[in-house]
């Protein structure tokens, strides 16, 4: 059977825990499309090294893990999950929601509701307003329409501050592990994401364009030198959205590549922002055995016999 052909349905049904966690909390809804599962894949049919991704799971910048998801050409090829998460479980993304508003700014822009005054810089509730004025719909109705159910995600909610507030827009979006793994998929590929193009073609590019002459911060999206780590990253183009405590979303649009880490620091660990930003991204992107060589890697003679 063609691997292409397996898909593994996910749960269409939201867990229980989320609706007695959203009870209490106001909130607004985010709806969803189908909320099937993602196909998955052998990653040697991903021409990922199965056994490099294992012995990420073993790095010290693992410790804690609840989220360990791998995605190569919209294909699932690794998942490991701790601390009693899986692919269905809720998380508050955090800043994670700066990638949705500018994803729906540039839908925004495509349908002619949002000028190109809005990409002189990035502010999360300046562009909710233009967009909410532009659209003359809400944020979260929008984000709902022209993002979230055209990526089949299942429905999600967004925290209020308090009851009637404004929606923000640059955190507290709650969602699946998986649906995230959607949106990492809909940015590395070009905004296309299971054969729609979501947002219009070239805009993952415009949001990676620097804002600032560190060229730290992009269109909604964190460029390779916001990252705190004992190295670079290994490829060249690596974009990443920085969540709550170690989790982290990163993307690499030139492998088609995204990658899922969460955890929290366990009690007396160093604090998040100390936390090594690009060393489990590494691990995975030399784990790609088509990526193209960079200065710096690793001969196979060198990994196998250290210090040759």
């Amino acid at each position: 059977m063609n691997r292409r052909a397996s898909v593994i349905a996910g749960s269409a049904v939201i867990l229980l825990a989320l609706g007695c966690t959203r009870t209490p909390v106001p909130h607004v809804d985010v709806t969803g499309g189908d909320a099937g599962g993602l196909p998955r894949a052998l990653p040697a049919d991903e021409r990922i090294d199965a056994a490099a991704l294992e012995h990420a799971l073993q790095d010290p910048t693992a410790a804690g893990l609840a989220a360990f998801v791998v995605m190569r050409d919209e294909y699932l090829v690794f998942e490991h999950y701790g601390r009693g998460f899986g692919a269905d479980s809720i998380i508050d993304g955090g800043h994670f929601a700066e990638g949705l508003i500018a994803m729906a700014a540039g839908a925004a822009m495509q349908q002619g509701a949002l000028g190109p005054d809005a990409m002189h810089g990035f502010d999360a509730g300046a562009l909710r307003g233009a967009i909410e004025s532009g659209t003359q719909q809400r944020y979260e109705t929008y984000l709902s329409r022209r993002i979230w159910s055209p990526i089949n995600a299942a429905p999600a909610w967004i925290e209020l501050s308090a009851a009637g507030a404004s929606t923000p827009a640059d955190c507290c979006l709650h969602a699946r592990v998986q649906d995230w793994m959607r949106i990492g998929g809909l940015l590395v590929g070009d905004g296309r994401f299971e054969g729609k193009q979501v947002l219009p073609p070239g805009w993952t590019q415009r949001m990676a364009r620097p804002l600032s002459l560190d060229a730290v911060r992009g269109f909604g999206l964190q460029l390779a030198p916001a990252a705190h780590g004992a190295e670079p990253f290994a490829t060249p183009g690596v974009l990443f959205l920085r969540g709550p405590d170690h989790w982290r979303l990163w993307l690499v649009p030139t492998l088609k590549l995204a990658v899922l880490f969460g955890a929290a620091p366990a009690s007396g660990a160093t604090r998040a922002d100390d936390w090594d930003e690009t060393r489990l991204a590494n691990l995975v992107i030399r784990a790609v055995s088509d990526r193209p060589p960079q200065p710096g890697d690793l001969t196979d003679l060198q990994r196998l016999v250290p210090g040759h």
